[in-house]
């Protein structure tokens, strides 16, 4: 007789067949549709919500089915497709997170496009699909596939081989798994020292200042240096008047470059306070270095020689790589929240179906159910963290309603 908890079960599930269904198609359609979507870097998105639909359209009726009528034996072909294609879509949905994590890593971390062709997305994809396929077909030609109670759906029997199970759960659920988690790891650290460096270089211009001085002696301009280094300034040069020594000495190299913004009137006032007229400076000077101006100067690092007072401008960022990069970020977080629900969800299926053995039934079948909520959040997710999805969602919605009206 089926109990209270059979039920909430059965209801839960049918709301998750028909939430996962809805969501994955709106998915697929925002993608579609809309142009700032429809690039071959979604494509691996949109296989992974086919997944999602397979999996519940495909697993969950029978296991609701099973629930109902626990003595109801399906067709022996029907039981093997149910019993291959359950692991075989776990197994393709985190292949699939391995892919998109390979794509966020080689576009974060090394600014590489190779990922993002036709060919290497099409490479990427067959093996998503062939490697479980192929690694899960053994089992259930070897052992005989029917009903499992604990399960309550079509497995491969309950063979204790733990030798037959062990491979294709390395190579489908703990080597993906394990190379999706690095990547992600790599990637987030990247993303926090591209983001310490930022801020060191935004807290603003030194205490330093660079002072030039006027040939001729006037009030210099004291400008705030906005470099993070230390200001380097040259040695006291030659008097352009007098002709006995050159007017720098050739054995002393060019400083580095200090960028400089334009001078504010404040700087102005702190220039003309802070210098000494003309009168200390030659009543100040040594004999012997008499015609002698003492300059602050400033040299450029590029090519060719700066004549009289330099003043380099600060290049602001191109406001579409700014923008690239804070999108390419939100997609990251995103695949990211999409790889920590897919942790919570499939993994407690993944690790109870390979110790089937020694796990109850009733935890079997909370972690079925867990493993059916995956693909209601995924598209929730999409949502939530893309503002172009939630834009597709909503527009798909507008020209349903208007259909209808």
């Amino acid at each position: 007789m089926t109990t209270a908890g059979e039920y909430i079960l059965v209801v839960v599930n049918g709301i998750a067949i028909v939430a996962t269904v809805v969501g994955g198609l709106l998915t697929i359609l925002a993608i579609r549709t809309r142009p700032d979507l429809r690039k071959l870097v979604n494509v691996p998105l949109v296989s992974l919500t086919c997944t999602d639909i397979l999996f519940n359209s495909i697993f969950s009726p029978f296991w609701i089915q099973q629930i109902l009528n626990p003595l109801w034996e399906p067709p022996p072909a029907l039981c093997w497709l149910i019993g291959y294609s359950s692991p075989v879509l776990l197994g393709a949905s985190l292949w699939h997170m391995l892919c998109i994590a390979l794509q966020r890593y080689f576009t974060i971390c090394t600014n590489s496009t190779r990922l993002k062709s036709k060919q290497a997305l099409t490479i990427m994809l067959l093996l998503t699909w062939s490697v479980p396929i192929l690694s899960f077909l053994p089992i259930y030609v070897v052992e005989e596939v029917k009903v499992d109670p604990k399960l309550k759906r079509c497995a491969a029997g309950n063979s204790d081989k733990f030798w037959l199970k062990l491979p294709p759960a390395i190579l489908n659920m703990i080597f993906p798994y394990i190379a999706a988690l690095a990547f992600y790891i790599i990637i987030q650290n990247h993303v926090r020292k591209s983001k310490n460096r930022v801020q060191a270089h935004a807290r603003g211009p030194t205490n330093h200042l660079a002072v030039q001085y006027s040939k001729s002696g006037g009030g210099g301009v004291a400008v705030p240096s906005t470099s993070a280094e230390t200001d380097k300034v040259t040695k006291p040069v030659r008097n352009p008047s007098s002709d006995d020594e050159p007017a720098v000495k050739p054995d002393k190299p060019k400083v580095s470059v200090v960028q400089i913004a334009s001078a504010t009137s404040t700087g102005k006032q702190q220039g003309k306070t802070s210098l000494p007229s003309n009168e200390e400076r030659k009543g100040n000077e040594p004999d012997k270095n008499k015609g002698l101006v003492p300059t602050t100067t400033i040299v450029s690092d590029q090519a060719g020689t700066n004549k009289g007072p330099q003043r380099a401008h600060v290049v602001p960022r191109n406001s579409s790589q700014n923008h690239n990069s804070a999108a390419d970020r939100q997609i990251t977080k995103m695949m990211m929240s999409l790889f920590a629900v897919y942790t919570l969800c499939n993994v407690p299926i993944t690790v109870m179906v390979v110790f089937s053995s020694k796990v109850p039934a009733d935890a079997f079948s909370v972690a079925q159910l867990l493993a059916s909520l995956n693909g209601v959040l995924n598209p929730i997710i999409y949502g939530v963290m893309n503002k172009n999805i939630r834009r597709g969602y909503k527009h798909i919605w507008d020209r349903v309603l208007n259909f209808r009206t």
